[in-house]
């Protein structure tokens, strides 16, 4: 803080009676803040492509070639 500013600040407490404390600026803020609503755009977006992606894949997967056979034993009783 330099002279003029700490002169200010003087005469802020003397009038105001309180610390001064200059005002927050809102712009780095808000560009935190967008910047993780992308990022979160985004990552809900790679996993939405991947979900579909594999899902699709399991849809259109070809029928086995010979079915399994099942051979079903009846309980000894």
């Amino acid at each position: 803080m330099d002279k003029l500013e700490a002169d200010v600040a003087k005469a802020l407490d003397a009038v105001v009676g309180d610390r001064y404390r200059p005002p927050r600026r809102a712009g780095p803020t808000l560009a935190r803040w967008l910047a993780a609503a992308i990022a979160a755009l985004g990552a809900v977006a790679v996993i939405v492509w991947i979900l579909h992606r594999h899902l699709t894949d399991a849809q259109t997967a070809p029928a086995p070639k010979r079915p399994v056979p099942v051979t079903i034993i009846p309980s000894p009783g």
